[in-house]
C-alpha cells in the first residue's frame, strides 16, 4: 500500500538540551565567526519561547504518528561519521537490515566526562531486507549492513537517530527502518538522487500490505563550526518549506548544483526532507513550524504528509 504517513523535522544538538545550555553551545559553535545583529535579539525569554515551540513541534509529530499506527517507520537521517568512516568507507546511501542498533543520547560538549546514555532502536528485518532488494532492482546501489558493526569514531548511530525517535515515539515501540544518506562527505549525493530514492522507496512499498510511515530529518540551514557558523538562511528554508507545502518537491531538485558555503555543512541534512516528501509524491505538506534559531544554530522546522483519505 502507498505510504501513508510522512514526517520531518530539523535535528540539532540544542533543540535536545535545556535552553539553558543554548548559550554555551552556541559559543563553542560559533568560536570567532562574527555573526549576525539578529542574533543578539535572542533573549532568554526569546529561547525559551523556540524550546516550548519545538517541543510542540514534536508533539504534532508524535500525535500524528499514534493516530496513524504503523507498522513500521522508515528513519531516513544523515550520518556524520558514526556509522561509516569518511575516509574508509562512506556511502551515498545505507540501509541497516539487521535486528537493532544503538547510539549515545549524551552530549559530550554539554556533559563532559558524563557516563554514556545508550538507546536501541529495533529493526523490522524483513521489511528492510524487502526494501533493499527492491531499491536494487530499481537500479540503487547501496551500502547494505545486516550487522551492527559501526565503523566511525563514535561507536553507534547518529543523533539524527538516537535522539529523534524518542521525540516521535517515546516508548520506541514502533519498529524502524534506517535509511542513512550521506549528507556531509564529497562526493555527495544530488537532490535529484535523493528525490529518486523517496520516489523508489514508495514504490517498493507499494507492493506491501503493511502501514508504512517515512520521517525525513535534519537541516535546515546550518553550518555548526564551518565558516557560516551561527547563520540562518532563512529564504533557503522557507524555500524549501514552500516547495513541500505545494506538493512539489521536485522544484528543489537542483537545490546543490552550485557549489556555495551555504549548502555545506548542515544545510546538506535537507536531502532527507527530499527523501521524505518525494515518498508522499505530491501531497502537500502541512508545515507545522518554522524558526530560524540563530541560538540553536540551525533553521528548525517540522513538517507532516498526510494523504487524503
Amino acid at each position: 500500500m502507498p505510504v501513508g504517513l510522512g514526517l520531518a523535522s530539523s535535528h540539532c544538538p540544542n533543540m535536545f538540551i535545556p535552553v539553558e545550555k543554548w548559550e554555551t553551545r552556541y559559543k563553542q559553535a560559533v568560536a570567532d565567526v562574527p555573526q549576525p545583529l539578529v542574533a543578539s535579539r535572542e533573549t532568554p525569554e526569546v529561547m525559551q519561547g523556540y524550546a516550548r515551540r519545538i517541543e510542540a513541534g514534536f508533539a504534532d509529530l508524535r500525535a500524528k504518528l499514534e493516530c496513524y499506527r504503523p507498522d513500521v517507520l522508515v528513519m531516513v537521517s544523515d550520518d556524520h561519521g558514526e556509522m561509516y568512516d569518511e575516509k574508509a568507507c562512506m556511502p551515498s546511501i545505507g540501509l541497516f537490515t539487521g535486528e537493532s542498533a544503538s547510539g549515545n543520547l549524551r552530549l559530550n560538549f554539554t556533559d563532559p566526562g558524563a557516563a554514556l546514555e545508550s538507546i536501541c532502536l529495533r529493526t523490522h528485518t524483513e521489511l528492510a531486507n524487502f526494501l533493499a532488494h527492491g531499491l536494487v532492482q530499481r537500479d540503487f546501489d547501496l551500502a547494505v549492513s545486516s550487522v551492527f558493526k559501526p565503523l566511525g569514531i563514535a561507536g553507534g548511530l547518529g543523533h539524527g537517530f538516537t535522539r529523534t525517535a524518542p521525540k516521535v515515539m517515546p516508548n520506541l515501540d514502533i519498529p524502524v527502518i534506517m535509511v542513512l544518506l550521506n549528507c556531509y562527505y564529497e562526493p555527495l549525493p544530488t537532490a535529484r538522487r535523493c528525490l529518486a530514492l523517496g520516489r523508489a522507496i514508495a514504490d517498493v512499498f507499494a507492493e506491501r500490505s503493511e502501514r508504512i510511515a517515512i520521517f525525513g530529518t535534519g537541516g535546515l540551514s546550518h553550518d555548526p563550526r564551518g565558516p557560516r557558523a551561527g547563520w540562518v538562511d532563512e529564504p533557503l528554508d522557507r524555500a524549501v518549506l514552500a516547495a513541500m507545502a505545494a506538493g512539489k518537491p521536485e522544484r528543489l531538485e537542483s537545490l546543490y548544483q552550485i557549489n556555495s558555503d551555504t549548502y555545506h555543512g548542515g544545510t546538506g541534512e535537507i536531502r532527507a526532507w527530499l527523501v521524505a516528501a518525494a515518498a508522499m509524491g505530491n501531497v502537500k505538506a502541512e508545515v507545522i513550524d518554522y524558526m530560524p534559531i540563530y541560538h540553536a544554530i540551525c533553521g528548525v522546522a517540522f513538517a507532516s504528509w498526510t494523504p487524503a483519505i
